[in-house]
């Protein structure tokens, strides 16, 4: 009774709640030291992504197949090595300054050679603080191995 007539292309298919048994994206591609889970591949079905020890999933834990038969994009695992602390302003961080620097990170392309910038704290700079136009921030700072 769930099944219903639909066209897929120019052949019909038909579909099983809210997957299409019409098209399917093929087997999903995954990092070295990622794993995927799930093991159904047809449109609307959805694939869970981690990866293993040591290494930092970038992008969205899951995928999606798509109606167009591809899936919806692939995370990446990064193997983060600990390179110690970074001063950096908050304005390289987030683009504003707001006088804190709890809460902020940065993923993304490398800045300052980090791959990585989290645990962001003040940098407490006593008179000077208030001639900066921008709250300095110390941030641990990770690169991919």
């Amino acid at each position: 009774r769930e099944l219903r007539r639909d066209h897929c292309g120019d052949s019909s298919c038909c579909w099983l709640g809210y997957k299409s048994l019409c098209r399917n994206c093929g087997r999903p591609d995954v990092d070295y030291n990622g794993v995927v889970y799930g093991n159904d591949w047809w449109v609307g079905s959805v694939v869970r992504y981690t990866c293993r020890s040591g290494f930092r999933l970038i992008g969205n834990s899951t995928r999606s197949c798509q109606p167009n038969g591809l899936w919806t994009p692939k995370p990446i695992c990064l193997g983060m090595c600990k390179q110690g602390q970074i001063e950096i302003r908050e304005s390289e961080l987030s683009g504003t300054c707001n006088s804190t620097c709890v809460g902020k990170s940065y993923f993304g392309p490398p800045k300052r050679g980090c791959t990585q910038i989290d645990n962001c704290r003040k940098k407490e700079t006593g008179w000077k603080r208030f001639f900066a136009q921008c709250v300095p921030c110390i941030c641990d700072c990770a690169f991919s191995c």
